[in-house]
């Protein structure tokens, strides 16, 4: 078993993250090779982990190596916004693939940060995240 030091046991992101189970679909922008091994125009559903306004954690049954980008569609659920027009609000996004690390049964849990999302989106995002989030941000 590998030890870290404590410095590596720290949070390495710059936003909070919220964990979160929503649906969402995505497709293979880049590279071609990978975009032709998961079908051109194929939207392939997955399940969204985890959420800040910087990235997300999705479960894929899919092997998308590091580096990858994908256009990526899911609706966003604020319940607590404080407008109509902001409690459901469906987002498209831009992001490359980070991480991938194998789940178990053919999963693979992958760390994307976004590379092109619109300003509002990523505010709505920090909005859901700030007063979803519960007090003690330790449990995550």
């Amino acid at each position: 078993m590998a030890t870290h030091s404590s410095d590596s046991n720290k949070e390495r992101r710059r936003s909070r993250r919220l964990k979160v189970d929503f649906t969402l679909t995505y497709q293979v922008n880049q590279p071609l090779v990978v975009r032709m091994s998961v079908g051109w125009n194929h939207n392939i559903y997955a399940l969204m982990m985890d959420l800040s306004e910087d990235g997300m954690a999705i479960a894929t049954d899919f092997n998308i190596p590091i580096s990858t980008v994908l256009s990526i569609n899911f609706t966003l659920i604020n319940l607590n916004s404080e407008t109509e027009e902001d409690r459901i609000k469906s987002m498209e996004l831009v992001g490359e693939v980070r991480c991938n690390t194998p789940a178990g049964k053919g999963e693979h849990r992958l760390g994307i940060r976004f590379s092109k999302i619109a300003p509002i989106d990523k505010d709505a995002i920090a909005s859901f995240v700030r007063v979803t989030s519960p007090i003690n941000p330790e449990g995550f």
